[in-house]
């Protein structure tokens, strides 16, 4: 009875444990490890929508799930986590502080309240959502992230949206590197100058990109542009999946979001097929409109209070 107990037991572990490709991780530069492929929530309406969606992608193998305070979700995302039945340690979750929370101590407590909506004791990583279009603030602010990493209520740090000058601030404050910088990244917004120079800066510092929008940015009607099209037929694979495919062989980490069951697995399904390099390079060079969600990239450099911080905020 015991030995059958112990196999119902692995069983059951290997129920929860991803199919190889998905259990795929990158190392950031902190040491941690991060699943190449996520699960994003922006626009996921709250609540059971939002819940079910999250599970049902936990349940498809994804580990990673990436919500923001701006989004109203966080509370969805921390309990669809919980009654997962995988363990906390195994699934990594991202949010991040909005704009009108920017400043030490008001970012400390954002930092604190989306610990607390989540509910799970901690999140892997928190990044600042954006540098601000106004007071952006972004070494005080980000000196509080560093503040919830110390207290253990955030494993790592990072950004989003930031622009070439807002990472040479931080860098030029003698602040710790980020570990991720999560922009907005497909083939019609790869080559663009500004973008380019933040994949060389993070590239050259081991700052690993998160790319949202990978789906040109929600604009189904550019997925029949070509060569994207003739590739999706090549490899018997939907556009969708080729541009995610591109996103994780230029090494980058996605996330891709959905509340439709049949595209959480589409998705997914991206460790059995690669591109060939010319395919990569044909995708690099696309030509067409950038149809972002915004552009901070190029927003002013605010760097608020950069002197020391209370040890006890």
């Amino acid at each position: 009875m015991a030995e059958a107990a112990a196999k119902r037991s692995r069983q059951g572990e290997d129920a929860l444990r991803p199919p190889d490709g998905m259990a795929s991780t990158y190392r950031l530069n902190d040491g941690r490890e991060m699943p190449r492929l996520g699960f994003g929530v922006y626009r996921v309406p709250k609540g059971e929508r939002c819940y079910r969606a999250v599970s049902a992608a936990l349940a498809e193998g994804y580990r990673l799930v990436d919500t923001a305070r701006l989004y109203g979700n966080e509370a969805d995302v921390g309990r669809a986590v919980r009654e997962s039945g995988v363990p906390r340690e195994a699934v990594f979750v991202t949010t991040k502080v909005q704009d009108s929370d920017h400043g030490f101590r008001e970012a400390l407590a954002a930092g604190r309240r989306s610990v607390e909506r989540i509910g799970l004791g901690y999140v892997d990583l928190l990044l600042i959502h954006s540098p601000g279009r106004k007071r952006g603030r972004i070494v005080e602010t980000y000196d509080a992230l560093l503040a919830l990493q110390r207290q253990g209520l955030v494993r790592s740090v990072g950004v989003s949206n930031f622009g070439l000058a807002h990472l040479e601030a931080l860098e030029k404050a003698g602040r710790p590197l980020p570990a991720v910088n999560q922009i907005e990244m497909h083939p019609l917004a790869y080559a663009e100058p500004a973008r380019q120079d933040v994949l060389r800066y993070c590239a050259e510092r081991g700052i690993l990109i998160t790319a949202y929008g990978s789906v040109f940015s929600g604009h189904r009607d550019k997925l029949g542009l070509k060569p994207l099209a003739k590739m999706a037929k090549v490899h018997s694979k939907s556009p969708a999946q080729v541009l995610l495919r591109w996103a994780l062989q230029k090494g980058f980490q996605v996330i891709p979001k959905s509340v439709h069951s049949e595209r959480i697995r589409e998705n997914a399904a991206l460790f059995d097929f690669s591109l060939s390099a010319d395919e990569v390079a044909a995708l690099d060079g696309m030509e067409g409109d950038l149809d972002e969600y915004w552009n901070p990239l190029g927003w002013p450099v605010d760097l608020g209070d950069v002197g020391e911080k209370p040890k006890d905020a």
